[in-house]
């Protein structure tokens, strides 16, 4: 594995900080946690939840993070969401010398450009749905009235938090989304992608890379949808579950071969900056694996699934990659299942209440990962559209899905709604 010379001691780390707010830091830090070498563990913001495990600080923009870490030492900084690292964020703590897992500004284009990442898989011939980018509303809109095979797929660009995603199932609903997204000028500045729909099932790869080496984390499937019916919205997801047994070898063998290899490969040839992880969102349709997107960044779900199942000294793990390093070839197998069901607000996910009250009564064998969540005058309330993930662990998906189900009958949340659905029939998925 490729390696650097300057390899820092993990006695050189002063702190570690994780930026977000969400239910997949909460995870990252769970899994800090268990195996921490003893120095401060921060968050910013951090949430109720994390709140327990860390110190939350008021840091809300890229800014105000990178101006706090000027005197801290050499912090170890784990980068959740993705519109930090699209603004660069990553660039500016390791020019003060932090340890940073989170890839470069150019190298989050990936995610937050899908014009970037879908030209960048045509020059390498990384197989993904064909493709049109639209800039002006009527162009769009003239195309979508000429077309006679449906659905398509309408994709914003820009970073659009899991949203800007429609599988129009017919004409109507396809100008209906463009009627919506014009009321934001910066939707068709950034591009509209119309792309063939794709068919298969879908799964969630997650790697840890360097740039130029890799490691794959288990498999993940994850449930965009707002409810099980073909039509709901999209959201930031829904659910999750972990491993995902029903890939074969061979199957896997291609996503390294046709898919994995390549990009890393890519990326190192377009010298692209990459300690972190990747996330390929795969289709896997009779033509083969599909890309259906890049995140750069452990997904979200996904994230509450994956660390609960793996054994692994994390922290060890994130000194190593930001220092572009992997430490090992591959990682041990998952020791358990999880399941996750996402707890969102009424409403979500284009107008949700806030301000509920919450109640947890703790169920054994699972974990609460908050994701919007505030803590006012000692009670726990709703902030935001998702709000809690539940996870279940047990030796198989069933067993996992029971508890997880369990814990969310012993949650008290009004005018909340969940899937019921998750990881139920999952051939059929």
């Amino acid at each position: 594995m490729h390696e650097e010379s300057n390899q820092l001691p993990l006695s050189a780390m002063t702190g570690i900080l994780v930026v977000g707010s969400g239910a997949r830091e909460h995870a990252i830090i769970w899994g800090i946690a268990k195996s921490s070498p003893g120095v401060p563990l921060y968050a910013a913001p951090g949430n109720a939840g994390i709140e327990t495990l860390a110190t939350c600080l008021p840091l809300y923009s890229a800014a105000e993070v990178v101006d706090w870490t000027r005197d801290k030492g050499r912090l170890l900084v784990v980068i959740g969401p993705e519109a930090p690292l699209a603004e660069g964020i990553a660039d500016l703590l390791r020019q003060q010398g932090h340890v940073v897992v989170g890839p470069s500004r150019d190298a989050a284009q990936l995610e937050s450009s899908k014009v970037f990442a879908k030209r960048f898989m045509d020059r390498y011939q990384i197989p993904t749905a064909t493709w049109q980018v639209f800039r002006d509303r009527q162009s769009l809109w003239d195309y979508v009235i000429q077309q006679k095979t449906f659905p398509l797929v309408l994709k914003q660009s820009r970073l659009a938090q899991g949203k800007g995603v429609v599988v129009a199932a017919d004409r109507e609903e396809a100008l209906q989304t463009i009627t919506d997204w014009s009321h934001d000028p910066a939707v068709f500045a950034d591009g509209i992608i119309v792309e063939q729909c794709l068919i298969g099932k879908e799964v969630s790869v997650h790697i840890l890379t360097n740039g130029q080496d890799y490691v794959w984390l288990p498999l993940a499937q994850d449930y965009k949808r707002l409810t099980p019916e073909p039509h709901s919205p999209n959201t930031g997801g829904m659910g999750a579950y972990a491993p995902v047994d029903w890939l074969s070898p061979k199957e896997r063998q291609v996503i390294d071969d046709e898919i994995l290899r390549p990009v890393v490969k890519a990326i190192a040839e377009e010298h692209l900056l990459y300690r972190g992880i990747l996330y390929v969102g795969l289709m896997m349709t009779v033509d083969g694996p599909k890309v259906l997107e890049f995140n750069v960044r452990l997904g979200d779900p996904e994230t509450e699934v994956l660390i609960p199942i793996m054994d692994i000294p994390w922290v060890e793990w994130w000194w190593a990659l930001g220092q572009g390093h992997l430490l090992e070839t591959q990682l041990p197998p998952p020791s358990r299942a999880a399941v996750a069901v996402v707890l969102a607000s009424e409403g979500y996910p284009k107008h949700p209440m806030t301000g509920q009250s919450i109640n947890i009564e703790p169920v054994a064998g699972t974990v609460v990962f908050h994701a919007a969540t505030v803590r006012e005058q000692g009670e726990l309330k709703a902030q935001g559209g998702r709000v809690l993930t539940v996870v279940g662990l047990g030796d198989n998906i069933d067993k996992a899905r029971q508890q997880s189900y369990a814990q969310v009958a012993a949650i008290t949340f009004p005018h909340s709604q969940h899937r019921r659905d998750i990881a139920a029939n999952i051939e059929a998925n």
